[in-house]
């Protein structure tokens, strides 16, 4: 069977949801201080599809799945017992270790490789990417509150005000749908949303158990419907927005 697939049978064998996972690692990344390890919705579902995780999610899941991690490596192809320990000796000695150099000044939001840029979707900062941001940043980031994203080139969901291109920020910790008398259409709280077509940034509406996806009128996208919870996960709202150079000066010639 193939790893996602057999992650996916040990899960549902031991009745657990995708949400059942997003919780347990929550709190295993706030515990650790380690945002690596958390799993969110949309990256197990990245995982059961066929995705290879990184080491922390791996031992994420196992302790979520109650399973060794060495149990859990070998569907990847990895089996430490198959290699002897005279092997692993002997490789040892023969190698010559570097001499250490300071690490180069750096930041990169780093994208999966097999996702396009033309999609929105989460990026992902690697908990090493921190101690390189100035100290009042840092002093606010929270990697395990805060998540980001891409809004996709040909992602024209919410026109003019979430243009493609755009840098999001997502608090996970705002995730009920709010309704309200908003005054404009800045006001609305726009959300970031997993469902099976990837995600989405838009505003919501939740009608019974159904969650609605509304774009911008002027993207003359159709609205879309998801039942909740197994076809749709709201990740959080949007609380910040960064937009490309052209789109802003696009803004202020229209205004002028």
């Amino acid at each position: 069977m193939e790893p996602g697939k057999w992650i996916r049978a040990l899960r549902e064998e031991r009745l657990m949801k995708p949400s059942d996972i997003e919780r347990i690692t929550r709190s295993m990344a706030e515990t650790r201080h380690n945002p690596d390890c958390y799993i969110s919705h949309s990256s197990l579902a990245d995982i059961e599809a066929g995705t290879i995780p990184g080491i922390h999610k791996l031992f994420s899941l196992a302790l979520c799945l109650k399973v060794p991690l060495s149990a859990l490596l070998l569907p990847f192809g990895i089996d430490e017992a198959a290699v002897p320990i005279s092997a692993l000796e002997s490789t040892t000695d023969a190698l010559t270790l570097p001499t250490p150099r300071e690490p180069a000044f750096r930041f990169e939001l780093n994208f999966d490789t097999n996702i396009s840029g033309q999609e929105t979707t989460l990026l992902k900062i690697h908990s090493h990417d921190l101690s390189v941001l100035a100290a009042p940043i840092r002093a606010r980031f929270d990697p395990i509150r805060y998540r980001y994203a891409s809004i996709g080139s040909s992602d024209d969901s919410m026109a003019d005000l979430l243009p493609p291109r755009s840098l999001v920020e997502i608090d996970t910790t705002q995730r009920v749908v709010q309704a309200f008398e908003w005054q404009t259409l800045r006001q609305r709280p726009m959300y970031l949303v997993w469902h099976p077509e990837g995600h989405t940034c838009c505003w919501c509406q939740i009608d019974a158990r159904e969650l609605l996806l509304i774009p911008h009128p002027a993207s003359h996208r159709r609205v879309r419907h998801f039942k909740m919870p197994n076809e749709a996960t709201v990740i959080g709202r949007v609380t910040n927005a960064w937009l490309p150079f052209e789109s802003i000066d696009a803004q202020q010639e229209a205004a002028s």
